[in-house]
């Protein structure tokens, strides 16, 4: 059964559809009993879909959803929508829809996405169309330009199961009859050869990754005698920061429900020519928090206090 008998208009009708989908998703978390929530979630991405096929509608910002997460890219592109529904054992699920614009046919088409995460064999290195989808809710898009392709790199996070969390930086671009393709090889200098990078890490902890400017350590190629070392200095730029995860007990280090983050040792990628170059060492600050600028003072290290 169709949920829109009558199309909207104007772009400013939309924001009736957006409560909708607001209150039918909110229904959908509340939904005590699993068969009800998955039936509930069906409809959700129903209507999703029907308001997405409706004139205009890639030009709506969704600047009123809180529930479900919806990425634009810079360039305007596409658009990528994505949620998760838990299972009564603690398993997530993903969902989603790409909104892109297809030039050969002169409109817009939608991608639906489904969670394969377990059917997929090496999901690492897998590099597939929509519909080999490692599922995630992707809160961060940040796009770089290789020759003649744009890497669309989300930042995702997958609630996994009863014992782990996931954290994914994820490959996005488009072929040329624009249908997605999920994985690329764009990591430099990362200890795997991955086409996405998925960290895997106790449920009852939280890692930190982002998007933002912070530092990382780069050899001058200078020899200093005293400390019979290479000198390195620091390099502020944009960059994907996280932190490393390290085992709570050294013989379960393959065990990722025993892997917490480590604050204090943050890694991270900086963009070059297109590629993700893997930086070991980042010096990470609050980034809300800019550093105040020296002032010097003079100081009476003998006056009596």
């Amino acid at each position: 059964m169709s949920w829109v008998t009558v199309f909207p208009q104007k772009t400013s009708d939309f924001r009736v559809w957006e409560d909708s989908l607001i209150h039918l998703r909110n229904r959908v978390m509340a939904e005590a009993d699993e068969s009800s929530r998955l039936a509930l979630n069906e409809d959700f991405m129903t209507l999703l879909e029907e308001v997405l096929q409706m004139p205009d509608a890639f030009k709506f910002a969704w600047d009123s959803v809180d529930n479900f997460s919806v990425l634009a890219s810079p360039d305007n592109v596409f658009k990528i929508f994505t949620w998760q529904v838990v299972k009564n054992d603690f398993e997530t699920e993903n969902f989603g829809f790409i909104h892109v614009y297809n030039d050969a046919r002169k409109k817009h088409v939608i991608y639906p996405l489904y969670d394969k995460r377990h059917n997929i064999d090496y999901p690492k290195t897998l590099i597939g169309n929509h519909n080999r989808w490692y599922g995630a809710v992707y809160y961060k898009l940040i796009p770089v330009k290789d020759k003649n392709t744009t890497y669309y790199t989300l930042l995702g996070w997958n609630g996994n199961d009863l014992f782990s969390n996931q954290k994914l930086i994820e490959i996005l671009h488009f072929n040329k009859e624009m249908t997605p393709i999920f994985g690329g090889r764009v990591f430099k200098n990362y200890p795997e050869k991955v086409a996405r990078v998925i960290f895997e890490y106790s449920k009852n902890a939280v890692m930190y990754l982002n998007y933002e400017n912070q530092e990382y350590l780069v050899s001058t190629g200078k020899y200093n005698p005293k400390t019979h070392e290479y000198d390195y200095k620091r390099v502020r730029c944009d960059m994907i920061i996280f932190e490393e995860l390290i085992p709570l007990d050294e013989s379960m280090k393959n065990v990722p429900a025993y892997l917490v983050p480590e604050s204090s040792l943050n890694q991270g990628f900086i963009e070059e020519s297109g590629k993700w170059v893997f930086q070991k060492t980042v010096r990470g600050s609050n980034p809300d928090k800019p550093r105040p600028e020296y002032q010097h003072k003079n100081r009476n290290y003998y006056s009596v206090q």
